[in-house]
């Protein structure tokens, strides 16, 4: 089982160039003058939907400093995944009216980025309700 959840964890560095393009996408617009700026940012989205899509595959079981005070303390966590889920509904469901009420293309596109990317945070939401879980469960162990 432990390979299965490297191989998984090695699958998720691949975000990382991934992540170099969605910046490269998002920056675009400033150093160039020929590229639209909806289209670029709808790319931008879209890739970094698939980045934290990605990174939900990685090994929650070694955690950054930031994750151990947010998944260490139940009631922070409470808060945090609360927050987060009412966000990525906000995000999803304005990407899904955007994209039926407006008949401009380059607006449809945006919209389409922003249900990509809420779509893909939720990944990060699932693993990170898991490690609250699992550190609620070893702590009552120990």
């Amino acid at each position: 089982m432990d390979n299965i959840i490297k191989l998984f964890h090695y699958i998720s560095l691949i975000k990382y160039p991934i992540m170099v393009a969605a910046v490269y996408f998002f920056y675009r617009p400033m150093f160039s003058e020929k590229t639209n700026v909806l289209e670029d940012m709808n790319t931008g989205l879209i890739l970094f939907g698939i980045v934290l899509a990605l990174d939900a595959f990685k090994d929650y079981r070694k955690l950054t400093w930031l994750d151990k005070k947010v998944y260490h303390k139940p009631r922070v966590a409470k808060y945090y995944f609360i927050f987060f889920t009412l966000l990525l509904f906000g995000m999803i469901i304005t990407g899904i009216n955007s994209y039926f009420s407006t008949e401009d293309h380059a607006l449809k596109e945006l919209s389409t980025g922003f249900i990509v990317l809420g779509i893909g945070a939720f990944g990060i939401l699932k693993a990170g309700i898991e490690a609250t879980k699992r550190f609620m469960e070893l702590g009552e162990q120990s």
